[in-house]
């Protein structure tokens, strides 16, 4: 593996800094000077297919190429180079180009150094190889909506990117599956493209084979991998069972946790899939028709069987009173009683901003108090594990 730092032969106090400071976290760190060693570097990668990654550390800092520049380079580039370009801040427009880019990230100047070493160690993983038997299982999630525009979705992506954001989870392998197939919006909230095709293996599952299976997996720049359906109300398709058990089969030995973000209909196979899941989380609203219809979706989920082991109640945008407490927290206790129960206050405009640019929350707003709260529902899903026989 090498890592190389792009000055542009510019010399400057901040410049000096953000090398120094990458440096005694990567102290491996090499220096480039010109656009044409860089292109050296991609030549060279191109001819040694097999090699690891190569990483070059672009600041855009004061008397920087132009960004439109480097990002071209990096656009063009073929796999086995990854571009990390380190700002102050930056616009959701040029984000969501370097994500579409396939081969760059973006990193804040004050964080630099942790979070390059960050996306190293998740791109200088070797992929895994499936495993010959049929025996590997991933654990389990499931998130249930006690009812429609809840934030269910959210919750899960969010939960998700928190995983591999984090320096102990990041090496987690993990599949967000969306089974909304009428109304999924998850890709649209990530700003990537929904590529799976259900309808392909409605009445022909066997043909999913692995080659088939990477085209419908949609690859998110945290690490996440995403199965999303384009939407579709106009000619719908409902999975069957068939389908289902090509697609887990497809996914158990590629990845140590499944997310599956569930509809708030119950179909044929919702039982299935829970009676299956290591962890069901019902969510809904704090008011009181809300904490009604989760208490109602509970009783749905403890009647299959098996029940899944265990069961716990996230109450999104929830309103908080001085100091961060939960509104109406009686209501709570009174309809739901004992159950485990996980809040997430409400906080509309970092929400709303997250949605319009396609940047989960956890990345583009960190302290924000639904990056806050979302935390602990990521921790109950890091510590899951496989229920004894």
């Amino acid at each position: 593996m090498q890592v190389y730092f792009f000055n542009a032969g510019a010399e400057s106090d901040e410049l000096n800094d953000l090398e120094s400071r990458i440096r005694a976290t990567l102290p491996a760190l090499q220096k480039l000077t010109k656009l044409e060693e860089v292109t050296k570097r991609i030549a060279q990668q191109t001819t040694e297919p097999d090699a690891e990654p190569t990483f070059i550390v672009f600041p855009i800092l004061t008397g920087a190429p132009s960004f439109d520049r480097l990002v071209s380079i990096a656009e063009q580039t073929q796999r086995g180079i990854v571009f990390i370009f380190v700002s102050k801040e930056i616009s959701a427009s040029d984000y969501k180009r370097l994500v579409r880019s396939g081969g760059a990230d973006w990193v804040s100047l004050k964080e630099a150094p942790q979070e390059i070493k960050e996306i190293i160690s998740r791109a200088s993983r070797t992929p895994p190889a499936p495993a010959a038997t049929g025996n590997a299982k991933p654990v389990i999630a499931a998130f249930l909506p006690s009812s429609g525009g809840v934030g269910n979705t959210t919750l899960a992506l969010e939960a998700a990117v928190l995983l591999k954001r984090d320096k102990q989870t990041r090496h987690r392998r993990i599949c967000l599956l969306d089974l909304d197939l009428q109304t999924s919006h998850v890709c649209d909230y990530l700003d990537i493209e929904p590529r799976l095709q259900m309808r392909e293996l409605i009445d022909s599952p066997e043909r999913l084979d692995a080659q088939l299976f990477e085209l419908f997996v949609s690859h998110h720049s945290s690490g996440i991998d995403v199965l999303a359906s384009p939407r579709n109300r106009r000619d719908p398709v409902e999975p069957n069972v068939g389908a289902l058990d090509a697609i887990f089969g497809m996914i158990a030995p590629r990845y140590d946790m499944l997310i599956v973000d569930l509809p708030s209909y119950w179909a044929d196979w919702t039982r299935q899939i829970l009676t299956v899941s290591d962890l069901a989380i019902v969510t809904g609203l704090n008011t009181v028709p809300g904490l009604r219809q989760v208490a109602d979706a509970l009783v749905a989920v403890r009647s299959v069987e098996p029940i899944p082991p265990k069961i716990v109640v996230a109450l999104n945008r929830c309103e908080s009173q001085l100091f961060g407490r939960i509104a109406r927290s009686q209501h709570v206790t009174r309809l739901l009683g004992a159950e485990t129960v996980l809040t997430v206050r409400d906080d509309t405009d970092t929400a709303t901003n997250s949605v319009n640019t396609g940047i989960p929350t956890v990345i583009g707003s960190p302290s924000s108090k639904i990056s806050k709260d979302v935390r602990p529902l990521a921790t109950l899903l890091a510590g899951l594990t496989h229920a004894e026989a």
